[in-house]
């Protein structure tokens, strides 16, 4: 399980797409996910018919980096753990869930919490005042502590790139600095975390960038600007039709784990999961 203290932007998911790569050499991994904002209720399982509104943003963008794992949703955890673990759906060695550490009725067997660097848990007060879920106590259940979001690398954007940047994210700052390092930011249009995107937010997005376009005054001498933006408003970006023949690209994102520490990371999960299938 992978989880966290706060309320979002501590990299949970990206963090869930790398760790179900590498266990996937050697595993057979299904992932579990609440699939916030969907539109439906119970267990779905993530197939070619799956929309953001069916399961959620963060999902399907899941699905669309991992294609071939085994994902599903629900907000009743221990109910799809055992729908997964059926094998109903597939052979499944491992279950990661992306998110749940209050799930309370749900005791995972290696728990994840992970730290956002540069909005430490300890220095957030709890809700309502702040954005932590509870006490630093909770700690105690956990297996692994780690900091993410140190430093963020955005490979994608190549130097001197014009960028219209789109992001319904919980904390864009970060990903907006690294943008500005590498290529020129003209636009930031920020939504909310998890914002449900409309054809009126589509006309509006093509009536900015075209209205950038009339006004460039740098002729034929750059190219246009790109549309970019995160994995998760992609999936429903993409949908748009007023979008269909603008340049919109979205930001693959790694682990927000610094290199030298992952293989420490990985170790230590390879080893329990070993010794958990040694005990079967």
């Amino acid at each position: 399980m992978v989880g966290n203290l706060l309320a979002g932007g501590t990299g949970k998911s990206p963090t869930v797409v790398w760790l179900a790569r590498e266990l996937s050499s050697k595993y057979k991994v299904a992932i579990l996910s609440r699939g916030y904002g969907r539109k439906t209720r119970g267990f779905q399982l993530l197939d070619s018919a799956s929309t953001p509104e069916t399961v959620g943003d963060e999902p399907m963008e899941m699905k669309l980096l991992l294609p071939d794992l085994t994902m599903a949703v629900d907000t009743n955890r221990k109910r799809g753990i055992q729908y997964l673990a059926s094998d109903k759906y597939g052979k499944t060695d491992v279950i990661l869930m992306d998110d749940g550490f209050q799930h309370r009725k749900v005791k995972p067997g290696f728990a994840i919490v992970l730290d956002n660097f540069n909005r430490p848990m300890r220095s957030e007060p709890l809700l309502p005042a702040g954005l932590r879920r509870e006490p630093l106590s909770g700690l105690k259940r956990a297996d692994l502590i780690v900091a993410t979001k140190r430093k963020t690398t955005i490979e994608s954007v190549q130097s001197g790139s014009r960028i219209f940047l789109i992001t319904g994210i919980a904390h864009p700052l970060g990903l907006v600095s690294e943008i500005s390092k590498t290529g020129q930011l003209i636009h930031h249009l920020r939504f909310a975390d998890h914002h449900s995107y409309s054809h009126a937010d589509g006309v509006e997005i093509r009536r900015l960038y075209q209205s950038f376009l009339a006004n460039d005054q740098s002729g034929a001498t750059l190219a246009p600007p790109i549309i970019l933006t995160t994995g998760k408003d992609y999936v429903k970006l993409i949908r748009l039709p007023e979008l269909s023949d603008l340049p919109l690209q979205w930001i693959p994102v790694g682990p927000p784990v610094d290199p030298e520490e992952k293989q420490n990371i990985l170790n230590k999960i390879f080893n329990y999961v070993e010794k958990a299938h040694g005990k079967r």
